[in-house]
């Protein structure tokens, strides 16, 4: 009877204590539940605010000649008062042929292996995301397809350039370089205006050519106060840039300005409008006709207009994806540098599309176009090279380099040719106007230059269709042995003048070398060149 009741006994305290157990993990629950309640809903007034909130985005950016670029993509350039076949004005910040100028250093200016790595596909945190709406009684009328549509404002991550593109209410005042993405959504912040400071010239990497460049503020407005009212409303798409920078350089002309211009605009087949921050009057002249080809509408002057200008579409910058060249992978609707050199021919009336072509007329001569310079980088037995071309049976045209060139005329002339030569600089930026599949050959300076020229000009004319030879000067073609004895660093350890930086460097083997051909040396490129012509 003991043991019974011992036994009642403990079933209830075990019963109590399962009582308590059951009562604890109720509350538990219950804790759990109203936690994830509360996470949900938050969540969902989370989301439902996301469309107002800047956002990372990924970019997909790649190049074709990434692996080969080496050091020399970003030494894009020459200086047109010393080259090419067409002489330009010389801007104050273009000091050195061949070089970003502007008393840059080697780590600043080139565009390193580094720099061309950034371009690969991956995610950018300088990309943002902003829905385009609006419905302002003064804007633009916005169609429905364009409106609650997301859509890339900028894009922060290429190293070559900042562009931002806005679908909507666009509202451009050019005396304040501000540029208003108008909408009628409400931020949580009433009043909140997100915004973008940009330098809209495809040269982001070189700090010395973007001190040239004046600043544009893009912003995204809710319109609660500070909305410029539409002075002039337009139905076609509008495109602003920056004449900065190295404008004014021929090289740097075409790599920094007209080759991006034609990756951002070609696509709405003349029907877009361009805003140019500019001063320079004369820069528009000499590339007038190209201009042209690329719209049909006049050029609105950025920092000279007072009016508002109101588009349902803007673009802030130029599309840039290498040196002098275009990555159809990434261009819209594919174009190439093949393309931009028909559209060159097309904006210039050049007849030929292809050169010289055996079977044809005997004594029709292929005409070899040989680029002389004036300044350094010359060729001291010019005659003599003229002499050996003739006995191979071209047709020698010599181009000198003239401050002012008509950029038509010399147009004409490269068109007329079969093969380029000339030392590298500026003045082979013209094969540009030459018929697919003519012949390019590129003299490289003493002094282990061959990366930045190939970078310059090689890719390049490959990628406009073009055959392209490469002739090294050596060391005793070259005038640097009138200046330095030959055990000099000069000579024996180029990579050490490199080292120094880039202005060292090209004070070496830029500004003070001349060049002296051995004939018999270069006679066998020149019969390649006849042989890829007749190929």
């Amino acid at each position: 009877m003991g043991y019974e009741t011992i036994l009642i006994k403990s079933l209830k305290r075990m019963e109590a204590r399962k009582l308590g157990l059951a009562l604890l993990v109720g509350f538990c629950v219950g804790v759990v539940a109203c936690f994830i309640s509360m996470t949900v809903s938050t969540g969902k007034q989370q989301l439902s605010n996301l469309r107002y909130e800047v956002n990372a985005y990924p970019v997909a950016e790649s190049s074709n000649h990434s692996q080969r670029s080496g050091r020399g993509h970003g030494t894009e350039g020459s200086n047109p008062s010393s080259d090419g076949a067409t002489g330009t004005k010389q801007t104050s910040s273009s000091t050195r042929d061949d070089a970003p100028s502007g008393g840059q250093t080697k780590d600043s200016n080139l565009e390193s292996e580094g720099d061309k790595k950034t371009e690969a596909r991956q995610p950018s945190k300088n990309r943002t995301e902003v829905i385009t709406e609006s419905k302002q009684p003064d804007g633009p009328r916005i169609s429905k397809s364009i409106k609650s549509r997301r859509k890339p404002a900028c894009d922060l991550s290429n190293p070559r350039t900042d562009v931002c593109d806005m679908e909507g209410d666009v509202r451009i005042h050019g005396k304040s370089s501000s540029v208003v993405l108008v909408t009628d959504r409400r931020p949580r912040n009433s009043g909140r205006t997100m915004s973008w400071r940009i330098k809209p010239y495809a040269r982001k990497f070189d700090k010395a050519a973007m001190a040239h460049v004046h600043e544009v503020s893009v912003s995204l407005s809710n319109g609660v106060g500070g909305v410029p009212a539409c002075s002039t409303n337009h139905s076609d798409p509008a495109i602003v840039f920056a004449l900065g920078g190295y404008t004014g350089n021929y090289y740097h002309d075409f790599t920094d300005v007209l080759i991006p211009l034609f990756i951002t605009s070609r696509r709405f087949d003349g029907e877009v409008q361009f805003v140019i921050e500019t001063i320079n009057l004369w820069w528009i002249s000499k590339y007038e006709q190209f201009l042209r080809s690329l719209s049909r509408h006049e050029i609105i002057f950025f920092n000279s207009d007072d009016r508002v200008h109101c588009y349902r579409r803007v673009v802030v910058g130029l599309h840039s994806h290498k040196a002098m060249s275009i990555d159809p992978a990434r261009a819209p609707n594919g174009y190439s540098m093949v393309d931009f050199a028909k559209l060159m021919r097309v904006a210039y009336s050049l007849e030929r599309d292809s050169p010289i072509r055996p079977g044809g007329d005997e004594a029709k001569k292929p005409r070899l176009l040989l680029i002389s310079r004036q300044g350094s980088r010359r060729f001291t037995n010019l005659g003599e090279i003229v002499r050996t071309a003739e006995e191979l049976e071209f047709e020698v045209v010599v181009a000198e380099a003239k401050v002012g060139s008509n950029v038509a005329d010399i147009a004409r002339v490269v068109n007329s040719c079969d093969v380029m030569m000339g030392v590298h600089g500026a003045g082979l930026t013209n094969f540009v106007f030459l018929p697919t599949s003519a012949v390019v050959i590129q003299i490289v300076p003493f002094g282990k230059l061959e990366d930045i020229s190939r970078a310059c000009f090689a890719y390049p004319a490959e990628d406009a269709g073009l055959h392209y030879l490469e002739y090294s000067v050596s060391e005793d073609e070259s005038s640097l042995t009138e200046l330095y004895p030959r055990d000099h660093a000069v000579f024996r350890d180029p990579n050490s003048i490199h080292r120094l930086g880039w202005n060292k460097m090209g004070e070496v083997y830029l500004d003070k070398q001349n060049v002296k051909l051995d004939v018999g040396r270069f006679r066998p490129l020149l019969l390649k060149a006849r042989r890829l012509i007749h190929q």
